[in-house]
């Protein structure tokens, strides 16, 4: 920047998010929402004392509490009282839950619209060397000092010129300077921008979770 003589780094280009990214997270997504409503069905087997067929039954994901309280037993109509109230536990619904929330809610996009949106974001900066300027004489060994902070906007979706770093005013600009990126999912109202292998994994362990918690009920 002539007027702040500061050195500026930006994107030159940025490439696309391979569109199978897209359908892997979609089959994630399924998968686990379909495990919950086995749980489910399974559980209104054993309440019932039936093999079924039951049209109704699928795992109850609401949007509040007062949704949940009011429509849960049109979908475990039949299923013990010690398993509604393992359900209630966990409270699955926005406020509640959101972790659980998000994944039901991602599914029904990925279902309706065949694919969730995923793209590029900035994930953090290395501004390590920024500060080991005035320290480097009295920590020689600290020459290559990384630290990875988060940036306040993350830049999503990433687009070519976006500005990543702007450094300190007569600095000489650094080949090196480090940049971390992520794939990131976003869908307005539900997740905005968050790592998706991240988010991902956070609801792969939470089904994971939840499932041992029936295994005494079935």
């Amino acid at each position: 920047n002539p007027e702040t003589r500061q050195p500026i780094y930006y994107l030159a280009s940025v490439r696309y998010v391979p569109p199978a990214i897209d359908v892997i997270a979609g089959e994630v997504l399924q998968s686990l929402r379909s495990a919950l409503d086995h749980l489910a069905y399974q559980l209104v087997q054993v309440g019932t004392g039936q093999p079924g067929p039951f049209s109704y039954v699928y795992f109850p994901i609401f949007d509040s509490a007062q949704e949940y309280e009011s429509g849960k037993m049109r979908k475990i109509k039949g299923m013990r009282q010690e398993a509604i109230d393992a359900i209630d536990a966990i409270k699955p619904y926005k406020g509640g839950n959101d972790t659980l929330w998000q994944l039901d809610h991602l599914n029904i996009v990925d279902k309706h619209r065949l694919l969730v949106t995923v793209g590029s974001k900035l994930g953090a900066v290395d501004v390590g060397q920024v500060l080991m300027r005035g320290w480097a004489p009295a920590f020689p060994e600290k020459s290559d000092f990384s630290l990875f902070l988060a940036p306040a906007d993350s830049l999503f979706p990433l687009k070519a010129g976006d500005v990543l770093f702007t450094d300190l005013p007569d600095a000489e600009p650094n080949e090196d300077q480090k940049f971390s990126f992520d794939i990131a999912i976003s869908e307005p109202g539900i997740i905005e921008g968050e790592p998706l292998v991240e988010t991902l994994h956070q609801m792969v362990d939470l089904v994971d979770h939840l499932v041992p918690i029936f295994r005494p009920l079935l």
